[in-house]
């Protein structure tokens, strides 16, 4: 990868800080992997055995990902399952259709959570002109999604299929979750803070739920997992390209990306990951990236972007022109205040 991508250095044999991180978290997985596998029956057999309505509550977006760590919960480790899905305004029918799919077929149960849409635009619009991210907004619904409705079912575990083992390499440059203490941050001072209350709340007054990440316990082969969804469970991808068919706007957060940082064109960290895992050859990426770099344009739907946000085209340059102004936001608050909050509001409502 190449060190205009932020946070990336090289070193003297030519080696990049994130290809160094990989090695050093899973580049042993070949001889770890039996281990790593039982330890996560070990954990599945424990949540078995806390008898409940479900085993386990798999977030699900309609992306092949989490698709298919529904599939095998179900067909291979004989889980009890609730699937849920956050609905976060940019929902794309199209994944609705592979969730209803997948859901039928497995016989699973399944919900859909979120905000009113008009709320989750006002919420959008604000983190867009004063940070240049919609993302944390998002992940941080997400979050809210898996933590309530875990608390409610009373689910003994959450299965995710996100790994830093299998997901491209972000930096807080470009890319950040939905932290507590950002939004907070953000939202200081605005009537949005009260509006959007319910994910403001923490999740938990010491510590989460049990949750762990699928790819971290077994081998995640992406030729063998569109096999399967496709021909199992009738899962489509929206455009053969297209990494995340669950969004309309997908495809804009990466060319926000690529204005503020030209390094970072569409599908270039995709491509860098399935590189470092050895699926995919690095000149048969480096093929693929210069043909998006030569075919790259403002998307068609940049103007349903900007009106689902209200927002100019003047708007919209005076943000991509602006790429670190993010980064006043990002000081972390007290979590013993925050708790302490918590506590208050449950007691003292």
């Amino acid at each position: 990868m190449k060190t205009e991508v932020p946070g990336v250095l090289v070193d003297e044999k030519g080696i990049c800080s994130v290809c160094r991180d990989y090695d050093k978290n899973w580049g042993d997985w070949e001889s770890k992997k039996e281990d790593k596998l039982k330890e996560l029956e070990g954990i599945l057999n424990r949540a078995k055995a806390r008898n409940q309505m479900y085993d386990v509550l798999v977030p699900i977006s309609g992306g092949k990902d989490s698709i298919y760590v529904l599939y095998l919960c179900k067909k291979r480790f004989n889980l009890k399952c609730l699937a849920v899905t956050w609905d976060n305004g940019f929902l794309t029918d199209h994944a609705r259709v592979n969730i209803k799919n997948a859901c039928d077929v497995l016989g699973v149960d399944h919900l859909y959570y979120g905000l009113s849409k008009p709320l989750l635009m006002k919420l959008y619009r604000h983190f867009f002109l004063n940070t240049g991210f919609l993302c944390p907004v998002c992940m941080k619904g997400i979050g809210t999604t898996i933590f309530r409705t875990q608390i409610a079912f009373n689910i003994p575990l959450a299965i995710t299929g996100t790994s830093r083992r299998s997901e491209e390499y972000v930096n807080p440059a470009y890319f950040l979750d939905g932290s507590y203490s950002f939004l907070e941050n953000v939202l200081e001072n605005t009537p949005l803070l009260k509006e959007a209350e319910v994910l403001m709340q923490p999740m938990g007054l010491f510590k989460s739920p049990p949750a762990i990440k699928l790819p971290d316990y077994m081998d995640w082969d992406y030729d063998l997992i569109y096999k399967t969804i496709t021909s199992k469970l009738g899962w489509t991808a929206h455009s053969p390209d297209a990494e995340h068919s669950d969004c309309k706007v997908d495809n804009i957060i990466h060319y926000i990306r690529y204005r503020k940082f030209p390094a970072l064109i569409p599908e270039m960290l995709r491509f860098s990951k399935l590189v470092t895992c050895g699926q995919l050859d690095r000149q048969e990426a480096e093929k693929r990236l210069a043909e998006k770099r030569e075919s790259l344009k403002e998307p068609s739907n940049m103007d349903f972007f900007l009106n689902a946000l209200d927002i100019s085209r003047d708007d919209f340059e005076g943000v991509v022109t602006d790429p670190m102004k993010h980064m006043k936001y990002r000081k972390e608050r007290s979590r013993v205040v925050r708790r302490l909050k918590t506590l208050k509001k449950k007691f003292y409502p």
